[in-house]
């Protein structure tokens, strides 16, 4: 007879309990963060941790349903997270901050999205989520943030990705994705980004990308491809985009490469390994340092190149004056590329040059004539050579300070050479009659042999060092792990 009795008592204070919780929640408590127990909601008043769109010490894990605020903050535009743990966005994050215009989530140990994620989110124009620690992105995940112009996913763990990750965001320009693990692309991933200008995809595992993945993207003027593990690159991938002003497929390993393009403005395709490369069309500026090599770049229209970068190539002594159709160059850089001699009539027809950099080599001396072409010269990097100390104070007094031009000091230990003019390192010939400064032919056979003695020195030295950082690195990782 009493047992019903129970099972009311029972309830009664069942809901009492439940009225005593919504009473608190609702009771506007300031603390930092009220942990509550398991199975009830978590309540973070984002006001006792953010100033003025900074927000500090914020820790939300996985399975937490948080309390953003008791009602909602108006007129907040941008929200930035520090020092912080956020394992997801909060569901009601734009409900919270419904007129936010830009939130930066990076290195908050985000790892996953909750739909409807962005819910509420159709002020937001930039989202930056960079370095974290995502591994998908589910579809149609970004519903909601229709105007989303602005899209960081940079250093996080994403490996796969779907033709319907970057639905609904029809207004997108900005898209990175750069230093993920993603090793292939659907063909329709790019399908509805139509206003897409900047994508970059740098530092993942793609070797190739399928056919007119691209097509629909006819505003791209930026793409970045380096640090992938493309063998070869189709220029024909980028036919329609006529807008297109960089490409950057620099850390690929492409030996043998030909580029075919209407007119664009920067070809960056460093640390290739590149032996050939033709390019066809209108480049203005080329940056192929750190490539193996042996000869200049064949570009039938070379005349509308401002801008070559050619150091750290094996080029050695440049001979037939392969710059001839180079008329309009701005700015040539021969650093490091083996050269002992440069041949008298290599700038001829740079008569716009405005910066030459000949530094890094093993050169001794040149006819003084080879820079009379140079006009235009403003900047002039010829230090870290084997200059002969007679030829330097020649080329200093009759051209460098003549012409008022800048140049760069070198960083040689004094003792290991003869003199500095000017802050450039030098050496005596040790046969004072052979002593001469008007042409290649005051480089004695002994002065040759001693340069690239001193350059073989330099190289090992380097070598060496680079495996002195390379061992102590490793020990260091050892140290750590035990």
């Amino acid at each position: 007879m009493w047992l019903p009795h129970v099972v009311q008592v029972a309830q009664l204070l069942s809901l009492l309990s439940l009225v005593a919780f919504s009473v608190r929640a609702a009771s506007g408590s300031s603390s930092v963060s009220s942990a509550a127990p398991s199975g009830q909601l978590r309540r973070i008043w984002l006001e006792d941790h953010c100033s003025a769109g900074i927000c500090s010490n914020v820790e939300i894990g996985r399975n937490d349903y948080v309390i953003l605020s008791q009602q909602p903050i108006a007129k907040q535009l941008m929200l930035t997270f520090i020092n912080s743990s956020i394992a997801k966005i909060p569901h009601l994050m734009f409900d919270t901050f419904p007129d936010l215009q830009m939130l930066r989530m990076e290195n908050c140990s985000l790892e996953t999205f909750e739909k409807p994620q962005f819910e509420g989110a159709s002020n937001l124009m930039s989202l930056f989520l960079g370095h974290n620690r995502l591994k998908d992105l589910p579809k149609n995940i970004f519903l909601g943030a229709d105007n989303l112009a602005t899209l960081h996913l940079e250093h996080n763990l994403l490996k796969v990705l779907h033709n319907h990750s970057f639905h609904a965001l029809k207004e997108l320009k900005q898209l990175s994705i750069a230093d993920n693990q993603v090793e292939q692309l659907p063909v329709g991933i790019f399908t509805g980004l139509r206003k897409l200008l900047d994508l970059d995809l740098a530092g993942n595992r793609l070797e190739a990308l399928p056919r007119g993945i691209f097509d629909r993207n006819l505003n791209l003027t930026r793409l970045n491809l380096g640090r992938n593990s493309f063998a070869a690159f189709e220029s024909e991938l980028l036919k329609l985009q006529q807008r297109l002003t960089l490409l950057d497929i620099s850390g690929n390993t492409l030996q043998e490469l030909t580029l075919n393009f209407t007119q664009l403005d920067q070809i960056v395709a460093h640390s290739c390994d590149l032996r050939r490369l033709t390019v066809y069309g209108t480049i203005r500026e080329l940056d192929l340092h750190n490539n193996a090599l042996r000869e200049l770049p064949h570009i039938p229209q070379a005349g509308n190149v401002s801008s070559l970068d050619l150091s750290q190539n094996p080029l050695g002594n440049l001979q037939g004056n392969p710059l001839r159709r180079f008329t309009s160059l701005l700015r040539l850089n021969l650093s490091s590329t083996n050269a002992h001699e440069l041949p008298e009539g290599l700038f001829k027809k740079q008569t716009h040059l405005q910066m030459l950099d000949i530094s890094g080599n093993s050169i001794y001396s040149l006819k003084i004539t080879l820079f009379d072409s140079l006009k235009s010269l403003q900047y002039f990097h010829f230090q870290q050579n084997n200059w002969n100390c007679d030829f330097l104070q020649l080329l200093m007094s009759s051209f460098v300070k003549k012409r008022d031009i800048s140049f760069m000091e070198d960083v040689t230990a004094p003792e290991l050479v003869d003199d500095f003019v000017d802050g450039i390192a030098c050496w005596y010939e040790s046969d004072k009659t052979s002593k001469k400064c008007d042409g290649g032919s005051a480089n004695s056979a002994a002065a040759l042999e001693l340069s690239i003695v001193r350059n073989e020195i330099k190289a090992f030295t380097e070598l060496v060092e680079k495996k002195f950082v390379k061992v102590y690195r490793m020990l260091e990782e050892m140290k750590l792990k035990l």
